[in-house]
């Protein structure tokens, strides 16, 4: 135990009381717990997890913890271990007595065996899909980012270390949320203005009070006005004003880091799988990984207009690797040019694009595109002979219009029935599927697939299968955490979104050793007489399947049964017959009550409009749509911002007898309404001045005066009945002056405002 000590000593050395305070007093110290409570207010905002009650408090303990350590003589090397160690400790305690009614003991080692099982995941390359270690994670973000700032305020005198590491995670939180948080940020400038002000004042005291000189009553009023003033013209600016001239500079940069960012993105996507939060995501951004049970919100925004001599799917990109929780892609290798046009059974196609909302680079095309007017880049894996998506090299040039050729199908289902067996290379690839996957969904496709001998077959019987028992749905659900996303939509959930039809069916079909994809696109829109075109819109976005037959390539299914089915004739006699794509006679009765609704399926196109299901011509209650929650939030902190000042303000004269209390209080109050004591003038002299600025109340303030001189320069204090006098008189004062402090700040806003 005795050689233990000096170590002991060294973590935990003697700390002196009269150093705890936290610089800036309790004013600075209240802004503080506020600022860093701010980014778990966020986060419970944007609702990632559910069990987040105990991150405000890790980042108050942070904070107060950060200021013990700072204000302490403990080493400067010693105190990244110390944080890191307690940090650790309260992270787990936290994390586990949030996670349930169960005893402590029984919940830590449940919460050991989730971080367990999620390490074996993610170490196998399968999807991290427990959400305990994303909860550890936000735990000791909002720790660790308050323990640092603190603790750099406490030693080395830095505010900006606080703030700027509490504005990175929150800025991070704000833009990855899938809801609005953005007044998350100006709340956050506000705070973080007030707390700067607030301590570049102790500061400047400080130096002052080196050199003993003594400031105007009124100058932290002033350093707080006119920041404060600064801050809201700033955010005001920095909402409305263009963007344009750095749009080009910040286009080229995201140009050259997006690879990398994707990178990152889908490594980040795949190690907390497990993590969903409800959705605000403005149409589809056809990114590499899908994740089931998040829905676009998708609206009435025109995205193109398609010329085209046929109606078919319009490919945006195609997911190989099924991660347990959703789909990604992995190819990652890029030509100009492909050799799709060796598959036999295909045909060429010329379509013209006319991008209204263009999605960066990406370039849409039917089927399997082979090329395109512009400079073109195709994304592919060891196969040359298809890709999975198509991007311009310019990203400018992909918001103008394109011409793409497409290699799409013309095979009958004879031919698809009579095509041999996939390589190896593709059945490796394409039949992938996690070990997480429940043997009751191999189970049931193999039922349903029993009598079958050959893969269109089996491809046909699960699309069937799904079409006929399932029921489509614009209400998307997220899996219940741990739980399959398949193997959830089969067996408890019947009815959902397109993205579940489609996976689904692939994995499903990879079971029985069928290699097939999800791809995302848009299917054709309506058809506008008028300009022969086809209107495509974000209600037309969708998920497809494509099963892969030797020798014709990526052919498409339609599980989806809100959509048509994909029309194929039966042999080669049939063709002259038989368009090659979806016509009325195939429009399902889920499709066809779904048109009623919306008004949107043209009878004599037979076209798929995708995946709607809203009406969209219904009327909107603006009022009971708007979100409120900004004026209450800006209600609740102008309340606190208030209360804050009347408590620092009561705290400044807590020292004071009455009579002097009283004339300080006036005189201070005087100063924010722009009447303040000259440096010539007697409190008499002050006080017949200010009296007639205010004649309302002259009786008053010439009362708080006098008890002023009685107290200051009389051989006696102010007698009890003359501060009572005084105190009375403050009351009158004070709302007479407090009046006219709103009429000052409006005075120097419009003298900004027109300067």
């Amino acid at each position: 135990m005795l050689s233990l000590r000096p170590a002991v000593r060294a973590l935990f050395p003697p700390i002196d009381p009269s150093r705890l305070a936290f610089r800036g007093g309790i004013f600075a110290l209240l802004l503080g717990v506020a600022l860093v409570i701010l980014y778990p207010v966020s986060l419970d905002q944007a609702g990632w997890v559910q069990s987040d009650a105990h991150f405000g408090w890790l980042a108050i303990l942070g904070l107060l913890f950060g200021s013990l350590v700072g204000n302490s003589r403990v080493r400067r090397g010693s105190a990244p271990m110390l944080g890191a160690i307690v940090g650790m400790i309260a992270v787990v305690a936290l994390t586990t007595m949030s996670a349930g009614p169960q005893p402590f003991h029984v919940k830590l080692v449940t919460l050991a065996t989730n971080v367990n099982n999620w390490l074996t995941q993610v170490l196998a390359g399968e999807a991290g899909t427990d959400p305990t270690p994303f909860v550890l994670f936000l735990g000791a973000t909002c720790w660790s980012t308050a323990f640092w700032g603190s603790y750099a305020l406490a030693r080395f005198r830095r505010p900006w270390d606080l703030v700027f590491f509490q504005a990175f995670i929150l800025v991070v939180n704000v833009s990855l949320a899938l809801r609005p948080l953005f007044f998350d940020l100006v709340v956050f400038s506000v705070l973080s203005l007030l707390l700067l002000a607030r301590l570049h004042v102790v500061s400047l005291s400080e130096r002052w009070e080196r050199r003993r000189l003594v400031p105007g009553a009124d100058m932290e009023w002033r350093v707080l006005r006119g920041g404060l003033t600064w801050t809201l013209v700033l955010i005001m600016l920095a909402s409305f004003t263009p963007r344009i001239g750095a749009a080009d500079a910040l286009g080229s940069a995201w140009g050259t880091f997006e690879g990398p960012w994707h990178s990152v993105e889908n490594e980040w996507q795949r190690f907390f799988a497990g993590v969903y939060g409800p959705s605000r995501i403005q149409g589809v951004s056809f990114s590499d990984v899908i994740r089931l049970g998040l829905a676009p919100n998708l609206g009435d925004k025109v995205v193109m207009y398609i010329t085209a001599s046929e109606s078919h799917f319009l490919r945006a990109t195609a997911y190989d690797f099924y991660t347990g929780v959703g789909w990604k892609s992995n190819d990652d290798r890029q030509e100009d040019k492909t050799d799709a046009l060796n598959y036999a059974g295909r045909k060429k196609l010329d379509v013209t694009i006319d991008p209204v909302n263009p999605k960066g680079a990406l370039l849409f095309a039917p089927s399997e595109p082979v090329q395109a007017s512009i400079p073109r880049t195709f994304i592919y894996g060891e196969d040359k002979s298809f890709s999975s998506q198509m991007r311009a090299k310019d990203r400018a040039q992909a918001t103008g219009r394109y011409i793409v050729t497409s290699a799409v199908s013309i095979a009958t289902k004879e031919d698809l029935r009579r095509a041999g067996a996939a390589p190896a290379a593709i059945t490796e690839r394409y039949d992938q599927l996690p070990t997480t996957v429940p043997a009751r969904v191999r189970q049931l496709a193999a039922a349903i697939t029993r009598d079958k001998t050959n893969a269109y077959d089996k491809a046909e019987a699960i699309e069937l299968y799904l079409r006929t028992n399932f029921k489509y749905s614009t209400v998307v659900k997220a899996p219940p955490s741990g739980r399959d996303p398949v193997d959830y939509f089969l067996f408890d959930l019947k009815e959902d979104f397109c993205e579940y039809f489609a996976s689904s069916m692939v994995v499903m079909l990879r079971s029985v050793g069928v290699p097939a994809r999800v791809v995302e696109g848009y299917t054709m829109g309506t058809f506008d007489e008028p300009t022969g075109r086809y209107m495509i819109t974000e209600r037309n976005a969708h998920a497809w399947v494509e099963v892969y037959f030797a020798g014709y390539g990526w052919i498409e299914f339609e599980p989806t049964p809100s959509e048509a089915v994909v029309s194929r004739p039966e042999t080669a006699v049939d063709i002259s017959a038989t368009s090659p794509e979806t016509g009325p006679s195939n429009q399902s009765p889920d499709l066809l009550d779904r048109c009623q609704r919306n008004a949107g399926c043209a009878d004599d196109q037979g076209i798929p409009q995708g995946d709607s299901g809203a009406d969209s011509g219904a009327g909107t209650n603006l009022i009971s749509a708007a979100d409120f929650r900004p004026l209450w939030w800006g209600a609740l902190l102008a309340a606190i911002l208030a209360l804050l000042g009347y408590i620092r303000f009561q705290l400044r004269f807590r020292r004071m007898r009455a009579a002097d209390a009283a004339f300080g209080k006036m005189r201070l109050l005087a100063a924010y309404a722009g009447m303040q004591q000259r440096p010539y003038q007697t409190v008499s002299e002050y006080a017949g001045t200010l009296g007639q600025a205010l004649p309302r109340v002259e009786r008053q303030v010439h009362a708080i005066a006098r008890a002023q001189v009685i107290e200051r320069y009389s051989p006696r204090p102010a007698s009890d009945a003359e501060a009572q006098a005084a105190r009375r008189a403050l009351r009158a004062v004070s709302w007479e002056l407090l009046r006219r402090v709103p009429r000052r700040l409006w005075r120097g806003v419009r003298g900004i405002v027109a300067s």
